[in-house]
């Protein structure tokens, strides 16, 4: 087994939201996600780590591969999407995040996918999202009294990233 940990992991999301819109071979995948001005705005992965992700997803049940032999190219593989991954693709959707530092990567990569379900559902994850949210800058403004220094302008920090959040998310069209 890989020692590379088990799902979640943003990139094997992004994977399976692509190939849900378009089964495709690994370079194909590498250059609609480095290519443009979407995903790539997000983050940039690299052939390795998208391969091994790709091999990941496929020991997973994740994907299926077909193998295809071409005359001017070596033989490949091209990846889609089975019911399980279908599932883990839905669930990552509509399921908010848990902690702040992962929100500018994982989120706005759901927000790409946020088409790709049906309104109820990402609407939900949003409020969901919203609800969590206020959870942090509650646990955060509980640290407040007291501290001093160092601490006190981390929390202060965190506490306007979470409000930074929440104002995005209100002004969202979700």
């Amino acid at each position: 087994m890989s020692p590379r940990p088990a799902l979640p992991l943003r990139v094997e999301y992004v994977l399976l939201g692509l190939l849900r819109r378009h089964p495709a071979h690994g370079y194909e995948l590498l250059q609609r996600w480095n290519a443009g001005k979407a995903l790539c705005m997000i983050w940039t992965v690299k052939p390795g780590a998208l391969y091994a992700a790709l091999e990941k997803l496929e020991q997973l049940g994740y994907l299926c591969a077909a193998v295809e032999c071409g005359s001017a190219a070596p033989q490949r593989k091209k990846f889609a999407v089975t019911p399980a991954g279908e599932q883990a693709f839905f669930d990552w959707m509509t399921t908010p995040l848990d902690a702040a530092r992962d929100f500018r990567q994982d989120f706005l990569a759901r927000l790409y996918f946020a088409a790709d379900i049906p309104p109820p559902d990402f609407a939900c994850l949003v409020e969901r999202q919203k609800q969590t949210a206020r959870g942090w800058q509650a646990r955060l403004q509980a640290q407040m009294p007291g501290s001093q220094g160092f601490t006190h302008h981390v929390l202060r920090f965190r506490i306007h990233q979470v409000q930074a959040i929440l104002d995005w998310l209100d002004g969202l069209d979700a």
